[in-house]
């Protein structure tokens, strides 16, 4: 009798999911192929919300760039927001590094007094420029992303 009360009870957490998992497949339905995303950076703050980069493949199965995501929880649920150009303040607010994107905001019309300026005329993946200013961000190094003419 015991050892089918401890297959019961593997069998009922087997089926369990936890607040990450939920997280993560809410995230995912936001992705034009759900079944390839792939989650790093995952880190959840004292709310419970759930911060980190997912990609997955677009239809044409080509691997897309990291982009930020945050899972709000909300009860038992998840609000999902995905940064698509690596300015959501509201995701910053949330995750970290709002303060800094502000910054850099008020200081975007002004030349760097020191530093560094980088542009970047055009790439294969300029996807992976969003990720690069979510990563400065995230480390406390202010950065934005301007486009000019496209």
């Amino acid at each position: 009798m015991r050892k089918v009360a401890v297959v019961m009870a593997m069998l009922a957490l087997a089926g369990c999911e936890n607040d990450v998992e939920r997280a993560h497949n809410k995230v995912a339905e936001h992705l034009q192929n759900p079944k390839t995303a792939k989650f790093a950076n995952v880190r959840i703050n004292e709310q419970g919300d759930i911060c980190g980069q997912v990609r997955g493949k677009d239809a044409a199965g080509v691997v897309e760039a990291y982009r930020s995501y945050v899972a709000i929880k909300q009860g038992a649920e998840y609000e999902v927001i995905i940064d698509q150009d690596g300015n959501n303040l509201r995701l910053r607010e949330i995750c970290g590094g709002a303060d800094l994107q502000r910054k850099a905001e008020a200081l975007a019309d002004q030349p760097a007094a020191q530093g560094w300026d980088v542009e970047i005329i055009q790439g294969a993946n300029m996807g992976a420029l969003t990720d690069m200013t979510a990563r400065l961000i995230e480390r406390g190094i202010p950065s934005s992303v301007v486009y000019r003419e496209g």
